[in-house]
């Protein structure tokens, strides 16, 4: 994404003129992480620029308080209360939940702001209740990478990337977490210019202003695997999920013996490409299990395993439980 691309999003305003308006809708289940990481950098803004640059106001499906997926409780209005007209902005604010239950008047409001012409931003998994509204057809858009597999399968017509932050038109969507004050900073930037941007980056000890396009931290690896090698191999098989390649055939995709990649997995990933590949199904296979409502057998198809029983099996040795246990549980 182009600096352009968030500047024309942030439709920057000029000194002396009001504050930018946000209006923060919270679902049911919200991460607060990614929800301070919305409201602290426009607080920041305001505290060290020493005037009113922000404001916002908080919603919730209903009047009352909405409680974060860690118990924390929010007073918010009811979202029918919000006045297109006295916001500038729609940033919704998601985490458990929201991908697997739908939030009918988050959703309906939703469609009935981006129709006023407001531009949208979600966070985390805010991007299913926009998709869910119909707003992301067609579009490009991002979410948390642990909920990618999932949103993938939900919405095929919806080009998903690995970016931070995306912006396609009047729609923003956010990774989440830390990636929120990344995208809070980038929109201060246009408003305001990179000085107030770095100010409030060094006030929350949060070193360089990542940019929309960075890929979201892959986990997987850890920050030991230094190995570019074993870094192209695990791109690769987290790639071919639904259709696993053999560790003969990545090998030789890779340039490399078989026994050469062998000894690299066993090395940087502890175990040989076959298992590691193994395991990153299984994990794939619990995330849409605990996501998603399509069926073990679907499931089992989608992370490439060619039976029903095979998938049990393995799942089994891996989880000490059955798909259908570990899904009842979560």
């Amino acid at each position: 994404m182009s600096d352009r691309d968030i500047a024309d999003f942030a439709a920057a305003r000029t000194i002396g003129a009001p504050p930018f308006r946000l209006a923060i809708i919270l679902a049911p289940g919200f991460a607060l992480m990614s929800f301070a990481s919305v409201v602290e950098p426009a607080r920041g803004a305001n505290r060290l620029s020493g005037r009113k640059l922000y404001e916002w106001e908080l919603f919730g499906p209903s009047a009352g308080n909405v409680e974060s997926n860690s118990g924390i409780e929010v007073a918010a209005r009811a979202i029918a209360e919000v006045d297109a007209a006295a916001f500038d902005m729609v940033i919704v604010c998601a985490a458990t939940h929201a991908e697997a239950k739908k939030f009918t008047t988050l959703e309906s409001a939703l469609r009935r702001l981006h129709r006023s012409g407001l531009a949208v931003a979600a966070v985390s998994t805010g991007s299913f209740l926009l998709a869910r509204a119909g707003l992301l057809a067609g579009r490009r858009c991002t979410v948390h990478w642990d909920y990618a597999d999932s949103f993938r399968e939900a919405f095929p017509e919806v080009e998903l990337l690995n970016d931070l932050f995306v912006v396609d038109g009047r729609i923003l969507t956010c990774a989440g977490a830390t990636a929120a004050l990344d995208m809070m900073l980038e929109l201060v930037q246009c408003h305001h210019g990179r000085e107030l941007a770095r100010q409030i980056s060094d006030q929350f000890l949060h070193g360089g202003i990542r940019g929309a396009a960075e890929g979201q931290r892959q986990v997987l690896l850890g920050a030991a695997v230094r190995n570019t090698m074993i870094q192209r191999a695990v791109q690769r098989m987290e790639a071919t999920v639904e259709e696993p390649v053999s560790p003969a055939r990545l090998a030789r995709e890779l340039g490399v013996s078989q026994r050469q990649l062998e000894r690299l997995s066993k090395r940087y990933l502890g175990c040989t490409p076959a298992k590691f590949h193994a395991q990153l199904r299984l994990q794939r296979a619990r995330r849409m299990l605990r996501q998603t409502e399509l069926s073990v057998a679907e499931i089992a198809i989608a992370c490439g395993f060619v039976s029903l029983s095979h998938f049990a099996k393995a799942y089994r040795r891996q989880f000490a439980m059955s798909p259908r246990q570990d899904r009842q549980t979560a």
